[in-house]
């Protein structure tokens, strides 16, 4: 059966589909309906503190008794100047003017780490997994997560990636294709354009490691599920779909985005400061043609946030994946219950030809 084997027994898993944790958009109703329907819910840490990520975290276990895969995105203090962030605050103000909002704010950004009481609380809480996105934290932290028994894992964007990762300790590591939406997850400063697509980079990540490897980007139904398995994966991670459920935290005007089957997608760091991949409009459009650098990660976020807020989809963020016009709108449990099933006769049609 393609749905077990051994990470799926690990994490007891009837599915082996992971929800991307997504940030802010992942909310615990999301995560527990992914879980309940025997995939692996996931939960994004991005800016919260440690109290309020427990927070999230029993609102999750409220409503699941199911494992959760709880994700710290890692980055140091930017480093803000007044060379970058000055001529992109007048780009901006335009923009601004516009909506109303205005002055441009002075851009603001703060390390992201697994502090103490993050440390304290995860040990605590116990997820099922503990997802990093950008590197690793150091080796006594990955230490203490696996000794309370949590499973760790890790984003790759390349071979090379994928084997420091093993070499540092992970449990299974995430081959994150070019092709997925959201902020590239390079952690060695590979250039977009040497990061290979999933359908590339999977069979090599799973030829190069020993330890399960997790297929992500492009991944929005049950051919590109089973062609996932077919390629190696021992799972898979679905972020832009789950997006189309109605318990993620996502705007009208962003649905409406992601529903659009002529939208085209783009990988820029003008939005955050760091390469993403977006759905492309006239925010992105304009400041691409500006020629400007962005602020330091995630600094350049804090100047593009009160756009994305002002509900106009020419101005939002729109994180998504190439395989977005594949995605339906419906519940995260049916989404679940849709792929595993369509997976299935994939692979039973594939049997029989």
């Amino acid at each position: 059966m393609w749905s077990q084997n051994a990470l799926t027994d690990r994490l007891n898993l009837k599915w082996p589909i992971l929800q991307a944790p997504m940030g802010w958009f992942s909310t615990p109703a999301l995560a527990a309906a992914v879980s309940n329907a025997g995939g692996l819910g996931g939960l994004g840490m991005w800016g919260y503190t440690a109290e309020e990520a427990e927070r999230r975290i029993a609102g999750f276990q409220q409503m699941s008794g199911r494992g959760l895969n709880a994700n710290y995105p890692l980055w140091p203090e930017p480093g803000i100047t007044p060379d970058t962030s000055e001529p992109m605050r007048a780009r901006l103000q335009a923009h601004f003017d516009a909506k109303g909002l205005g002055a441009v704010p002075e851009p603001k950004g703060a390390a992201s780490e697994v502090s103490r009481e993050h440390l304290s609380m995860l040990v605590r809480a116990k997820p099922k997994m503990v997802s990093f996105h950008f590197a690793l934290p150091d080796r006594e932290i990955i230490s203490a997560l696996k000794d309370a028994g949590i499973f760790v894992i890790c984003s790759a964007t390349t071979v090379a990636e994928a084997r420091i990762l093993e070499e540092q300790g992970v449990d299974a590591i995430i081959a994150q294709g070019t092709e997925a939406g959201g902020h590239r997850a390079t952690f060695t400063g590979v250039d977009i354009s040497l990061q290979p697509g999933l359908f590339a980079l999977l069979p090599q990540v799973v030829d190069a490691v020993r330890v399960p490897v997790i297929a992500a980007g492009g991944v929005a139904d049950g051919r590109t599920v089973a062609a996932a398995f077919v390629l190696g994966a021992s799972a898979v991670q679905v972020g832009t779909a789950f997006m189309r459920c109605e318990e993620a935290n996502v705007p009208d005007a962003y649905r409406a985005a992601l529903r659009d089957p002529t939208a085209c997608t783009v990988v820029t760091d003008m939005i955050t400061g760091r390469p993403a991949r977006y759905i492309k409009n006239k925010l992105i459009d304009d400041l691409l043609a500006s020629d400007l650098k962005p602020v330091t990660f995630p600094a350049q976020l804090s100047l593009t946030a009160p756009l994305s807020n002002t509900g106009d989809r020419e101005l939002t963020a729109l994180w998504a994946g190439q395989s977005a016009a594949l995605a339906k709108d419906t519940t995260a449990g049916a989404l679940v219950e849709s792929l595993a099933e369509a997976t299935s006769e994939c692979l039973r049609a594939f049997a029989r030809s």
